[in-house]
């Protein structure tokens, strides 16, 4: 089965797509923008996408950024 990873960049997605990569599963990588403090992480997704050649799509959530305020994101 064809599979999108849901990649904010953390040693967790990273691992899972690098799995998912190996098994010849893996489609492309997505990341969401929410304003969150690690942005960073993103350029890690970026990074993982490119090394495993695969699309990348962040889609961007940071009109949101506001709702979150306070929250530990």
């Amino acid at each position: 089965m064809k599979t999108v990873v849901i990649c904010s960049g953390g040693l967790d997605s990273v691992s899972l797509a690098h799995i998912l990569a190996q098994d010849g599963k893996l489609t492309r990588l997505l990341s969401f923008d929410y304003g969150q403090r690690h942005r960073k992480e993103l350029g890690y997704a970026a990074l993982c996408a490119q090394r495993l050649n695969v699309p990348h799509d962040i889609i961007d959530l940071r009109s949101i950024g506001a709702a979150l305020t306070g929250s530990s994101l």
